[in-house]
C-alpha cells in the first residue's frame, strides 16, 4: 500500500526546503492537493482497488511539481516543459522513493506526470498507464476550472482584460466542433476563458463529467464577466449553453 500521509510530508518538506520567494507557490501547492483529491475521486467513482486509488491520489499530489523548478528559474510559458521537469526532479538521485517504497508503479507516475500537460496523449499506451494518465488529466482540468472561477483574474486590471477581449475566430470554430481549443490561435485574454470551457470536451470519464456538473464551475466561470463588446457577451452565452448541453448529453449516453 501507499502511504500517502508520508508522502504529503515529503511533500511539503520539498517545497520548503526549496524556500521559493513566489507569490503562485502557495496556490500552486494547494492546487497540487485538490487535484490529488479529485483523482482519488474520479478512481473511486472508477471502482479501482484501494492502492490504485492511493496511486492516483499519489499521481495528483506529484503532478506539478516541475513547476516549482520553472519558479527557481523564474521562466514562464512554451519555454518550460512542468511535466517533464516533474519527471526529471523525481528520477534525480532516486527521489521518487521518498514518496513510495515500491518501485513497480514508477513508469505509471513518469509517464502521468509528463503526458498530463500535454495537448493529447500518444497512441499505444499500456492500458494501465493510459488509464492513470486520463485520470491526472481529467483531474488537472476539472481543478484548473474551478481556479478559473475563484482564483485567476482576480486583480481588477486583469479581470478588464477579459471583460474588453474579442475571442478567436479560430478557437470558437474548433470549440464548435467539440474540439479542445489551441493557445496558439489566442487574440485577446477571453479567449482563455473559451479554452477553460472547452476542456469539456477533453474530458475521459463520465464520473469527471458529473463532477463538473454538480459544481457548475463552467457557468460560473463564464458568468463572472461583464463581457464589454456585446458580440463577445453573445457568443460567451452560446458557448456556455454548447458546453453544458454538452455535459448533460454525453451524462446520458446521447453523444459519443
Amino acid at each position: 500500500m501507499i502511504n500517502i500521509e508520508k508522502a504529503k510530508k515529503e511533500f511539503e518538506n520539498h517545497i520548503n526546503q526549496l524556500a521559493l520567494d513566489d507569490f503562485k507557490v502557495p496556490n500552486k501547492k494547494m492546487h497540487m492537493y485538490r487535484v490529488a483529491g479529485i483523482s482519488k475521486t474520479i478512481a473511486m467513482k472508477l471502482g479501482l482497488p484501494e492502492e490504485k486509488i492511493q496511486l492516483a491520489e499519489l499521481i495528483g499530489l506529484l503532478h506539478d511539481i516541475g513547476r516549482f523548478e520553472q519558479y527557481k528559474i523564474k521562466v514562464s510559458g512554451q519555454k518550460f516543459d512542468h511535466g517533464e521537469a516533474g519527471v526529471e526532479v523525481l528520477k534525480k538521485d532516486n527521489y521518487i522513493r521518498s514518496y513510495i517504497e515500491d518501485s513497480n508503479y514508477d513508469e505509471i507516475i513518469y509517464k502521468a506526470i509528463y503526458e498530463h500537460n500535454k495537448y493529447q496523449l500518444p497512441q499505444g499506451l499500456p492500458e494501465e498507464t493510459e488509464l492513470f494518465c486520463k485520470i491526472i488529466k481529467d483531474a488537472d482540468k476539472i481543478d484548473l476550472i474551478y481556479e478559473a472561477v475563484f482564483k485567476y483574474w482576480q486583480e481588477p486590471e486583469r479581470k478588464s482584460l477579459v471583460e474588453e477581449g474579442r475571442l478567436s475566430e479560430k478557437m470558437l470554430e474548433d470549440f464548435y466542433a467539440h474540439k479542445l481549443t489551441d493557445n496558439r490561435n489566442s487574440i485577446s485574454e477571453a479567449d482563455q476563458i473559451l479554452r477553460f470551457t472547452s476542456f469539456v470536451f477533453d474530458i475521459n470519464f463520465l464520473c469527471s463529467l458529473q463532477i463538473l456538473k454538480e459544481n457548475d464551475n463552467v457557468s460560473k466561470m463564464i458568468d463572472r464577466f461583464n463581457y464589454q463588446i456585446p458580440e463577445t457577451k453573445e457568443k460567451m452565452q452560446e458557448v456556455k449553453k454548447i458546453a453544458n448541453e454538452y455535459i448533460e448529453e454525453k451524462l446520458k449516453g446521447t453523444v459519443n
